[in-house]
């Protein structure tokens, strides 16, 4: 009875290649994307603790802005997973319309907000000496002043990404943000520290190396989607079946809109929790963004996991397979909360000795070792629940996913940080222990929901849209 108990949660091997083949080339797209934010994390790190911190203020901006145009591709994406499922090839192009239409217009709206408001939010995560503020903050405007010109082609480049992972397209994502990592490493190399002739720009130069290589990015997905029409269904005959129809518009609407303001307040959530810890000063804010930077890199792998439940279990819904696809589900959920575990012992075995390659100071990167090794610890718990939150997403469950996610975060996640950090005498590291530890009740929460099956939910199918042709 034990070894049909365990069995239920492992895989044959045709379900590790199908699963492996949607999640893989997001998971090496992103290891290498945020394997070159490490670099350049590291990189900036070598001009000294006060840029460094400057980059990371704006990096939890940028952090914002890319989760809400993450989170506004994600609803449109449900149907398109489940549109390429059921076979209908005219909603699964209108659905694509509709999200590259909105993910521009969200994020002209977030430049105009970081034009307007981008000096006094940094203003908020920079504590400290008078001095060493005013230098943080020269860093972080000057190093704004130049990402903003790279959040239109990320946004597009985003809403093309998501789709041809959505049609078993993942390969060329994957190579567009491998181009986009060597031309922002090599630019990086020359502009940050002036080689090859060119002025040595510091933060600027970092920037620039940035929004050049978001840029190729773009590109690379744009132009490879409009020059394979006969390979991709979103770009053959683009227009075909437009407008699209007022019930398919309010239905997308609907179920996107929860997912873009859970997006949204999370990730200002998480943003927020960043604030209340850097209260505590500037060696918690540097500290805190060596950790970022590591734990981004690891958790690339067992996150990526999550997004391909999303897409392979929404396939499966929109195809009527339920049974599987609660299968499915229960298998990869147990798959990443594995590959989790494994990942936070590596990682924290270089806890102590990551920290070294900044240029910084010994308490900083202490400071910087504990946190990792706690993050470590939480990892396969924090992993838990991304799985069940994509889980939900994947049966259109938008307003579950909002409250799951980002209402947790603002009622139970972001309360305790703030009374630890400013009601106790606890030092930074059991601050952000004890606050990270709250994801086990939404571990809880999400393994209750998920076995009750409220996600099971079909959305494709009933509405005659053309043919899938899958090459």
């Amino acid at each position: 009875m034990r070894r049909n108990g365990i069995h239920r949660f492992i895989g044959d091997r045709r379900f590790y290649r199908r699963a492996m083949a949607v999640a893989l080339p997001i998971m090496l797209q992103n290891v290498v994307t945020n394997f070159v934010s490490l670099l350049d994390n590291i990189m900036v790190g070598q001009t000294g603790t006060a840029s460094m911190s400057g980059v990371a203020v704006v990096g939890q901006l940028f952090f914002i802005f890319n989760l809400v145009i993450f989170g506004t591709v994600s609803g449109p994406g449900i149907f398109c997973a489940q549109f390429w499922g059921a076979g209908q090839e005219r909603d699964f192009k209108a659905a694509f319309r509709y999200k590259l239409a909105t993910s521009v217009i969200m994020c002209l709206g977030c430049m105009g907000v970081f034009i307007l408001f981008g000096e006094r939010l940094i203003g908020l995560y920079i504590t400290g000496g008078e001095e060493e503020a005013a230098q943080v903050m020269g860093y972080a405007r000057d190093y704004l002043a130049v990402m903003l010109w790279g959040m239109v082609p990320f946004a597009v480049a985003t809403a093309y990404a998501t789709t041809l992972r959505e049609a078993d397209r993942g390969l060329v994502p994957m190579i567009a943000s491998w181009l986009a990592v060597a031309v922002n490493l090599s630019l990086n190399w020359v502009l940050i520290f002036g080689k090859l002739g060119a002025p040595a720009l510091g933060v600027r130069g970092a920037a620039i190396a940035t929004v050049i290589a978001r840029f190729a990015e773009a590109a690379v997905n744009v132009v490879w989607s409009h020059k394979n029409r006969d390979k991709v269904l979103f770009t053959r005959r683009m227009l075909e079946g437009a407008p699209m129809g007022r019930a398919m518009f309010w239905d997308i609407t609907r179920r996107s809109l929860p997912l873009t303001a859970n997006e949204a307040l999370w990730c200002v959530g998480t943003a927020t929790l960043t604030q209340i810890y850097s209260t505590r000063g500037i060696t918690v804010m540097a500290a805190l963004n060596i950790a970022y930077v590591l734990y981004d890199v690891f958790t690339a792998v067992a996150f990526s996991l999550g997004s391909a439940i999303g897409i392979v279990v929404g396939q499966e819904l929109g195809a009527g397979e339920t049974e599987r696809a609660v299968d499915t589900d229960r298998k990869m959920l147990a798959l990443e909360v594995a590959m989790a575990a494994a990942i936070g012992v590596v990682m924290a075995a270089l806890a102590w000795l990551f920290p070294r390659f900044y240029n910084t100071t010994g308490d900083v990167r202490d400071l910087a070792a504990l946190v990792i090794c706690v993050m470590a610890a939480m990892l396969p718990f924090e992993c838990l629940a991304n799985g069940c939150y994509f889980t939900m997403r994947s049966g259109g469950r938008t307003m579950v996913t909002f409250l799951f996610d980002s209402c947790f975060t603002w009622a139970v996640n972001v309360p305790a940080a703030w009374l630890l950090a400013h009601r106790t005498g606890l030092g930074i590291v059991a601050v952000y222990a004890l606050s990270t530890a709250t994801v086990l009740i939404k571990d809880a929460v999400g393994l209750v929901m998920v076995k009750k099956r409220y996600w099971v939910n079909t959305l494709a199918g009933s509405r005659g849209g053309g043919s899938v042709t899958k090459e």
